[in-house]
């Protein structure tokens, strides 16, 4: 398979050197093999998306405008004002709470001395790549040869192992597009760091692969990680690129998963606002200065990584939502088999497994009238049942160390659904998601 590639007719620029061509040509050739049976490679990918070679030197702004940069401290200062407030409410908050405290206020501060810097909206850092798409599917991934070759020289290193890094970051943006379904643009302090991952683990892979250019890689790989983890000194935008760096040192071994489960949803984000919220912020506008920062930066990128389907702060309409989400999902059939009876003489049925859960007169079925205040009607296993929460799922009015029906519910999504979902409380809300990978 050929790399194929044009010479933009707006912005000439030169041709590669033979050498050049060879380690390109390598690294487009190479597969990256994933999970679920995706594969990332920069020869398939030019299926869909062309590639050309710029002599422009575009630049970007280290932070966007102002009016952006006022609604973004806006914003931070809600999110710290509802941390703060809820901490005085009370003290037995898990110590991650008040480390995102200190993080986000020095966030907030290093946002206010921007907005003061005259320069707001027009420093800007130089572009060696970009991956562009438009309505009509077509995509491109052009290399700002001259940017690249001048940006090589202060490296210092060889033109074709910095140009080898941009290509592939670039084409992990077509990759991570192609993949996933949904909004045409990805989020930013996700998107960057997952595309500098996936080239440096190429590169890795392509070192140790005994390939003809099995040492230039590992060459360009050295370059690259230094390059990349520089970007960890930056402030505004280019900060949290440097992130792909620690993935890359922490979590190397993890890329199938990773870079696949990324893939299938880093176009579904939006669903997730308050977790992008918290994450961007971890990285934005000021890379997180200590190793523990760097390990809750990258708990918030997991819980990305998972498609959030049921999310709310009282239990009961948790568990009614997620009774509505298996209805839909045709997967209330797989509680058919622990449905039993009580006492005689009552009404009600429960859900339970010996020693596994129990959830105690949860269903009534339609034998005798549903309670006024009950929900359904729910086909499970060919019987029509309705669902009536007691006082007990009153979580205020429980008394500490008694018989929790929320405690049960998780117990019994957990074991009857096999993982195949993740059940988190958090000290305002329920959320159910699961991993498509697991799909």
């Amino acid at each position: 398979m050929e790399l194929i590639y044009s010479i933009d007719e707006v912005h000439p620029t030169r041709d590669l050197t033979s050498h050049e061509k060879v380690f390109l040509q390598g690294l487009a050739e190479y597969t990256l093999f994933l999970d679920k049976s995706l594969f990332f490679q920069v020869c398939n990918l030019q299926k869909h998306t062309e590639l050309v070679l710029s002599g422009e030197k575009p630049t970007r702004p280290k932070f966007p405008a102002r009016f952006y940069i006022e609604r973004e401290i806006a914003e931070l200062e809600k999110m710290i004002k509802e941390l703060s407030d809820k901490m005085s409410e009370r003290k037995d908050l898990p110590e991650e709470n008040w480390n995102l405290l200190e993080i986000w206020k020095s966030q907030l501060k290093e946002l206010e001395e921007a907005l003061n810097n005259a320069e707001v909206g027009e420093e800007s850092t130089e572009v060696l790549g970009r991956y562009e798409h438009n309505s009509a599917g077509d995509s491109k991934v052009i290399l700002f040869v001259d940017a690249i070759e001048e940006r090589a020289k202060k490296i210092p290193c060889d033109t074709k192992f910095l140009m080898g890094q941009v290509l592939l970051h670039e084409y992990f943006h077509s990759f991570y597009f192609h993949v996933g379904v949904g909004t045409r643009y990805p989020f930013h302090f996700t998107e960057e760091p997952m595309a500098e991952y996936g080239s440096l683990v190429v590169l890795d892979s392509v070192a140790s692969s005994g390939s003809a250019i099995a040492n230039d890689a590992g060459k360009a790989l050295t370059y690259a990680l230094g390059f990349i983890k520089g970007k960890q000194t930056c402030t505004g935008f280019t900060a949290a690129y440097g992130f792909g760096a620690y993935l890359y040192e922490k979590h190397k071994d993890d890329f199938p998963q990773l870079i696949a489960r990324y893939a299938n949803v880093s176009r579904l984000m939006e669903k997730c606002e308050k977790e992008l919220r918290e994450y961007k912020y971890m990285l934005y506008p000021k890379y997180p200065s200590a190793p523990w920062m760097e390990n809750i930066t990258y708990k918030k990128l997991e819980t990305q990584l998972k498609v959030v389907v049921v999310r709310e702060s009282v239990a009961r309409c948790f568990a009614r939502e997620v009774f509505e989400y298996l209805k839909d999902n045709d997967l209330l059939d797989c509680l058919a088999p622990f449905i039993r009876t009580q006492e005689k003489g009552n009404k009600f049925l429960s859900l339970s497994q010996d020693g596994i859960f129990c959830l105690r007169s949860l269903l009534c079925d339609n034998s005798t009238p549903p309670p006024v205040i009950s929900h359904g009607p729910y086909i499970i296993g060919g019987n029509t049942y309705y669902l009536w929460f007691n006082a007990g799922w009153n979580e205020k009015n429980r008394p500490v160390q008694h018989y929790c029906p929320m405690d049960e519910f998780i117990k019994m999504i957990n074991y009857v659904y096999r993982g195949l979902f993740d059940i988190q409380k958090t000290d305002d809300e329920y959320i159910m998601s699961y991993d498509v990978i697991n799909n």
